[in-house]
């Protein structure tokens, strides 16, 4: 036992430790980095939102609720001090994944156990060896299953992306009602307890994540598999199944578990807001196709490729959305012949599940397995509603245990009657696909350490796909790789001609090399594509876009044109302080600035840590000689932003106008200090004036000859020390 667990243990850590040093990555950002539920004081609001930290009941918000799984990264937060820490995040990730590998493989444990399983054969009929053997591991069915889980590659989504957290404390919930069913068949009493924790866990599972719920009809399952009695016949072949063991307490359970079913599945419709949520056709092409045909044979397709990531998961990709999977148009589609073999394969299984020997432990086994890869994924199946995504590695993370059972129980199958030589070329063959598995595992998780290696793993296995080339495009531009940025937007959008977001940014790129012309043409695209989407009476199509459209107008001088672009932006987002921050810009261009302050000190009142607002509204106050003015609001600027640089050097120059030198003295000297590597020459010229107009001439020249060695063309800083050099000579 404990070079198993040690076994276990270590190859479900060994893929991922290497890359424990990554970056929040893709969702990371909206679902934890940005979502105030996770850094914000409340342990009460994210009870009311999404994952994303939107109202839940909004029609705007995605409807996926997972409080359970925001409050522990919440935990994650506060324990490290209010940082977020990716590495935190991670290691924590893979602490779970190993807690949940060891309870996978008490639950086949307990799946495989002939204990569990009521079982009436003849002796000839008895297998020649036990499926959860302690004798020689590798008939060891519940290991072998869990090695090959230990290390699948589709898991390294929900270990390396801190979201993925969700998965994997849904699944651990998940196994942990399926031990405490087996324990609440016990004829003690005990078994109630058990019962009621069953259903508790499954409601914790649904918590954090909604796959979870599906426990309970796995449940249902294993109260019929293991009831169910074979009664045999005279000839050999034939047999009756009857439920002969079933008893009141067997169906009081399989009761409550309906129950539980519909009124947890009632209970989270109503946290929705009695309405689903509203996706785009871009998420999920499939569901929003409008020929049936198309929408069937599209989905169908997708359940293979689910399943083909089980057996050679060599093509994982973070989303596969916008273009990543063509849809199925007609029966002449080729890709047909796939969706048909998946179905013969399946009925093929599921008629060696009841033939032959018929429904004998390895039979209920494979049961099992089947039942842990069809339940958990029926959510994500678009079935019962459309879903959000096409393919999410992240669902397979349960069903993989039914996946990695049935292999494990096939390679058992081969080691019965075979020659000793086939055996060893059987497990030469299973640790093989294990230890590729790991290698594929190991390598992927690097994928999931930064954004710019992921982004471009994904071009390799979704090159169609407009949002992989819009993200790199983002990453590129972060990276100050402007033509590569330029270059993937374009692409982009020659993928899907709508896409309102990479037009927008690729304008802030062009607007920034100063190509004006064609930066306000995919502006005002933008603008025109997001009305088409929401297809709505009223303009709210874009405030970001008519900001931006803003910016360029009176870049080029159109100064009438950008305060109307500001102001149609407003008009859509009340609260946008970036917007009164570039409308203040245009009134102090304009020489209005009465205009310029309100619109300031409008930014200040909806982000009151919005530095350049206070910066130039401070600035402009001193300029035009309103110091008075500028005094009362000095309080609440130092309140809001202490650790300001650019606040502290206006707040810093309006007290040496004023003569209080010892205050401007305080901070120039705290402004210099935050700027530290992003000082300039005027911060050092200007306290050297502060010290000329106070008589401190040595720390005056000291300050001017700083200010030339940062820029030596300086005029005022040469002017003035040449002045302090007269006055020493003289």
């Amino acid at each position: 036992m404990p070079v198993k667990l040690i076994a276990i243990v270590s190859l479900s850590c060994l893929p991922f430790l290497f890359t424990l040093d990554g970056d929040f990555v893709f969702d990371d950002s909206e679902a934890i980095v940005k979502n105030e539920d996770v850094t914000s004081d409340s342990w009460t609001e994210l009870f009311t939102h999404d994952f994303w930290g939107a109202k839940i009941k909004s029609n705007f918000s995605h409807k996926s609720y997972r409080p359970l799984t925001v409050l522990s990264f919440k935990l994650n937060y506060f324990l490290n001090n209010r940082t977020l820490s990716a590495f935190q995040f991670k290691v924590t990730n893979l602490v779970c994944h190993v807690i949940c590998c060891l309870l996978v493989w008490k639950v086949f444990q307990t799946l495989t156990s002939r204990k569990v399983l009521s079982v009436v054969i003849s002796e000839s009929e008895r297998l020649s060896r036990d499926l959860d053997s302690n004798k020689y591991w590798w008939r060891n069915t519940p290991f072998l299953a869990t090695l090959l889980f230990s290390v699948h590659p589709v898991h390294v989504e929900a270990v390396c992306g801190a979201v993925g957290r969700a998965d994997i404390l849904a699944a651990i919930t998940f196994f942990l009602a399926i031990l405490c069913y087996s324990q609440a068949q016990a004829k003690d009493s005990r078994a109630y307890c058990f019962l009621l924790s069953t259903i508790f866990l499954a409601g914790m599972s649904m918590l954090f994540k909604e796959n979870g719920i599906t426990v309970l009809g796995f449940c249902i399952v294993y109260e019929v598999v293991t009831k169910l009695k074979i009664n045999r016949i005279e000839s050999r072949t034939a047999r009756i199944l009857s439920l002969d063991n079933i008893t009141v307490d067997s169906m009081f359970r399989v009761s409550a578990m309906l129950t539980s079913i519909l009124t947890l599945m009632y209970a989270r419709w109503a946290v929705m807001g009695n309405t689903r949520p509203e996706f785009k056709s871009t998420d999920n092409p499939a569901a929003f196709a409008s020929d049936p045909f198309v929408k069937v044979a599209t989905h169908n397709y997708i359940y293979f490729l689910n399943l083909l990531l089980f057996v050679w998961p060599q093509w994982l990709c973070y989303d596969w959305s916008m273009g990543c999977i063509r849809l199925v148009e007609n029966m002449r589609d080729t890709r047909m012949v796939l969706v048909y073999s998946m179905y013969i394969f399946g009925m093929y299984i599921l008629e060696t599940m009841y033939s032959g020997r018929n429904m004998k432990i390895t039979n209920r086994i494979m049961f099992f397995a089947v039942s842990l890869v069809v339940l958990p994924f029926l959510p994500a199946a678009n079935i019962l509603y459309p879903v959000g995504f096409v393919i999410a590695e992240r669902i397979l993370y349960i069903p993989s245990a039914g996946y990695c059972l049935l292999i494990a129980i096939g390679f058992n199958k081969l080691l019965d009657r075979r020659s000793t030589k086939f055996r060893k070329f059987a497990l030469l063959t299973f640790m093989s696909v294990v230890m590729l598995y790991g290698v594929w595992s190991w390598r992927r998780s690097y994928d999931w350490q930064n954004e710019y290696s992921l982004f471009i793993s994904g071009m390799a296995v979704c090159p169609l796909n407009a949002k992989v080339h819009y993200n790199i495009a983002k990453i590129a531009d972060a990276n100050k790789q402007y033509d590569m940025a330029i270059s993937e937007y374009k692409e982009a959008i020659r993928l899907y001609p709508q896409y309102y977001q990479a037009m927008n940014n690729l304008a802030n790129l062009l607007k920034n090399r100063q190509q004006y012309t064609e930066a306000e043409r995919y502006l005002r695209l933008a603008v025109k594509n997001r009305f088409s989407y929401l297809n709505r009476d009223d303009m709210d199509d874009f405030p970001a876009a008519w900001m931006n459209l803003g910016i360029l107008l009176a870049s080029t001088n159109r100064l009438k044109e950008s305060e109307a672009a500001y102001k149609t932006a407003l008009n859509h987002r009340k609260n946008y302080p970036d917007c009164y921050y570039n409308l203040g810009n245009l009134y102090l261009e304009m020489n209005k600035t009465e205009a310029a302050i309100e619109s300031w000190l409008r930014a200040i009142n909806q982000s009151p840590k919005h530095v350049l607002a206070w910066t130039n509204l401070l600035a402009l106050m001193d300029n035009t000689g309103q110091i008075d003015r500028a005094l009362e609001i000095i309080p609440q600027a130092l309140k809001e932003l202490p650790e300001a640089p650019a606040v502290n050097f206006a707040i810093a120059n309006m007290y040496g106008k004023l003569s209080r030198y010892e205050d401007a003295e305080t901070h120039f000297l705290k402004a210099i200090e935050l700027f530290d590597k992003d000082i300039k020459a005027i911060h050092y010229a200007n306290l050297g004036v502060l010290y000329h107009r106070w008589k401190k001439y040595r720390l005056a020249e000291e300050m001017y000859t700083k200010a030339l060695k940062i820029d030596p063309s300086f005029k005022t800083a040469q002017k003035n020390l040449i002045s302090l050099q007269k006055r020493k000579i003289k």
